[in-house]
């Protein structure tokens, strides 16, 4: 009769010790390529919502939107004694909104990022709605902007981009290193909307203009600029 001998426990061991460094490659390799896949998802948000503003500025004599405060009521950027509004950049993202430029949220929410959705309460009636309904909160926002500039600044200004890091290192307040990159993607970078149209993976240490070392802290008179940026949300 022949006898059917199984697995010794040494053999056992040894498959799953071979299971086990096999998995060890894959999943990193596997992480790697879903935030990939992540990062082009991000990508095509910023270039959505980059188009509406300059969909919009062509509407507004080359204007971006204003912002819009508690009450809803719309107020510059910046008056005209040059102080800069202290309401939050996202709340221009409602003019987008209220007027079509955009017709949902979700296109605001970076899938890298610990953002969520807006849920129901969200008005599906947008162009109807006050505009203090329409502004996105911290958690349903993802994206910030340079509410300072208009569609006429140079072609290499960052416009639309991850929302900056809100705890950057202390040694990374003078200059910009990819430290200072976006939350959004593990710090590594951060998608950036620039004002010609094109969508490109930068860290803050490499903007396409030379002129602005760092578009999340911006220079001194930045919102006078027409190179130098600061994306805040």
């Amino acid at each position: 009769m022949n006898r059917h001998r199984g697995f010794t426990l040494i053999e056992l061991l040894v498959v799953i010790a071979i299971i086990g460094i096999l998995a060890g490659f894959l999943l990193p390799a596997l992480a790697r390529a879903q935030e990939m896949a992540r990062r082009v998802h991000c990508l095509s948000n910023a270039r959505q919502i980059g188009l509406a503003m300059i969909q919009w500025a062509g509407d507004h004599d080359d204007a971006f939107m204003d912002l819009v405060d508690a009450a809803g009521t719309e107020v510059p950027a910046v008056d005209t004694s040059g102080n800069i509004s202290p309401e939050p950049a996202r709340s221009g993202y409602a003019l987008l909104f209220s007027r079509g430029y955009l017709t949902t949220p979700r296109v605001f929410i970076c899938p890298s990022s610990h953002d969520r959705g807006t849920d129901d309460t969200f008005p599906s009636d947008y162009k109807n709605a006050p505009l203090q309904n329409l502004i996105l909160d911290d958690r349903n926002c993802s994206y910030g902007w340079d509410p300072t500039k208009r569609h006429s600044a140079a072609a290499t200004c960052a416009i639309v981009a991850d929302e900056p890091d809100d705890n950057p290192a202390p040694a990374d307040a003078e200059e910009g290193t990819a430290r200072n990159n976006s939350a959004n993607h593990n710090k590594e970078g951060e998608n950036v909307f620039y004002n010609d149209g094109h969508t490109k993976w930068m860290t803050t240490s490499r903007p396409d203009s030379g002129d602005d070392p760092d578009f999340y802290l911006g220079d001194t008179g930045y919102e006078s600029s027409n190179t130098d940026a600061k994306i805040i949300r």
